[in-house]
């Protein structure tokens, strides 16, 4: 059985204030949420999340022993109440508790260690209490931030423990307005949505990032824009690649992105220039050619979301807040992108989706982190062949013939690399505004009807043939063939006459010169790369 030590173990926060998540003003602008949009930020997170975002800004990253210790404690406010129970700074009045909450938070790691599979031997101990001195040095930062900011915030007065009659010492509930200092801080007033693991929007599967014990899964996430968006898609397609690609790599992720999203699949990337951007606009361009049955794309970002960036995607961020997708981070709003950050970013990215396409690298692109990240979770990676005496192919060359990748073989459909088209799921999605709005909200979604202008197809009044065309194989989302078609349009109509299934074949071969449909051994379907 390994032990836990310092070689595995994600940087911790030294014992020195940091001002890598010291709150600033924004290097990016936040896109606004468009009118009609559910006011997310509103909603205060549960208490437990409350307290993983103060651990967030703690740890200042991801952290292997708080991960371990958070996996041996009741709950995540026991943990930040005993690290201040235990800190040198505390009043004196309340030194007493001391060597009980420093004990507990022992007794917590060593138990968290071995149920992810870890001893925790001296030496791993030795490295706790190291840890533990930065995360309290950056706690009292914290508290101290509260303070300035909240004048009615008294930390001092505030109960962390009871000791009871029996001489039991128990952890107190969060106090309100501890709560609210947090919220308001963690959120810069509601700005963004803040979602942990009990929330019915997190994401299950960035818990894999468990499977190895020197990992970290994050603590918790903030986001900008859709939150139901990280539940639209059980399997989401990542794809990556370098920020300088050539016009082929950019083809590649944009198109992919384009038909990924139009099969209703939730597009992930990493909000960068070049290959990112294009997997992004193209899956913003599904939404836009099919409204609500597309899927949405999802940006990861390695600093907190007051330090989104580039500044040249802006417009991008806009765009995608603007089409139901989500700007996540897993960072403490004001922390600034390192670049060993990108790297931990990368593992998100590669956690979140089923399938990760490199669509263009060099030999030495972060791309291939992620490539990493998704082989050591066991995903399926694809990558994007291309001309071997082009240096910007070279790191995708090496991930097939090293046998790390399978060769993505056409950009111009995606049902061979994931799973069956779909409509994005919103009924038994609650967002963060109450079960009630997101109930009534996936109603609406699963309502409105299809758009047919951005099709590609003509808008007559009624409901003509064509729309109704439409509307069944946006349904069912994949082939039929015409007798199929027919039979579905004959059940469908409630008029005395009709059509002839003699018109429905001429309407179909005329929405295929349109572009609006392609025809394949299979039967007639939606043309997703159709403009």
């Amino acid at each position: 059985m390994s032990s836990v030590h310092p070689s595995s173990t994600t940087p911790s926060a030294s014992t020195t204030p940091s001002a890598s998540t010291t709150p600033a003003t924004p290097t990016t602008v936040p896109p606004s949420s468009p009118t009609g949009e559910h006011d997310y930020g509103s909603a205060r997170p549960s208490d437990d999340t409350l307290a993983r975002a103060a651990l967030t800004y703690c740890t200042d990253s991801a952290d292997a022993l708080m991960f371990a210790t958070l996996k041996g404690a009741p709950d995540a406010w026991s943990v930040l109440s005993a690290m201040y129970s235990s800190a040198s700074w505390m009043p004196e009045r309340m030194q007493w508790q001391r060597p009980m909450a420093a004990s507990r938070l022992e007794e917590w790691f060593v138990t968290g260690a071995a149920r992810w599979g870890l001893r925790a031997d001296s030496r791993a101990l030795t490295t706790f209490r190291k840890s533990l001195e930065g995360w309290q040095t950056r706690l009292h930062d914290l508290l101290t931030s509260l303070a300035v900011i909240h004048h009615d915030f008294g930390v001092e007065e505030m109960p962390w423990y009871d000791r009871h009659d029996n001489g039991e010492d128990d952890c107190c509930p969060m106090p309100q307005t501890l709560a609210e200092a947090i919220w308001s801080h963690a959120t810069v007033d509601g700005r963004y949505w803040l979602i942990g693991p009990d929330s019915t929007l997190w994401p299950e599967q960035v818990g894999d990032l468990c499977v190895r014990k020197d990992w970290a899964a994050p603590l918790c996430l903030w986001g900008l824009g859709h939150a139901p968006a990280l539940k639209a898609c059980d399997r989401p397609l990542a794809i990556v690649g370098s920020r300088g690609v050539n016009e082929y790599g950019r083809t590649v992720a944009y198109s992919l992105g384009r038909h990924a999203a139009g099969d209703g699949h939730t597009v992930v990337s990493g909000g960068a220039m070049g290959a990112d951007a294009a997997a992004h606009w193209g899956a913003i361009r599904a939404r836009e050619q099919y409204g609500d049955s597309a899927g949405s794309t999802i940006a990861v970002f390695a600093g907190g979301l007051t330090h989104i960036g580039p500044r040249s995607n802006q417009l991008l961020f806009d765009a995608i807040v603007a089409n139901k997708g989500a700007l996540i981070s897993e960072s403490f709003p004001g922390t600034v992108p390192q670049p060993h950050r990108f790297l931990l970013r990368n593992r998100i990215i590669a956690a979140l989706a089923s399938t990760v396409v490199v669509a263009q690298a060099r030999r030495r692109s972060g791309a291939l982190n992620t490539a990493t990240w998704a082989t050591e979770l066991n995903r399926d990676i694809y990558a994007a062949p291309g001309d071997i005496t082009t240096p910007s192919n070279g790191g995708c060359n090496r991930l097939i013939a090293d046998g790390k990748a399978m060769l993505l073989c056409s950009c111009e459909t995606v049902s061979d690399i994931c799973h069956a088209a779909h409509r994005p799921a919103t009924s038994g999605v609650a967002d963060l505004a109450g079960t009630a709005q997101a109930a009534e909200s996936a109603q609406t979604h699963l309502a409105e009807p299809p758009d047919i202008e951005t099709a590609g197809a003509p808008s007559p009044e009624g409901h003509g043939l064509r729309e109704r065309l439409i509307a069944i194989m946006r349904a069912l989302r994949r082939p039929m063939p015409p007798e199929r078609l027919i039979a579905a349009i004959a059940q469908d109509d409630s008029s005395t006459s009709p059509p002839q299934s003699q018109d429905v074949l001429a309407e179909l071969g005329l929405m295929e010169l349109d572009g609006v449909v392609t025809c394949g051994p299979e039967g007639f379907r939606l043309a997703t790369g159709s403009d």
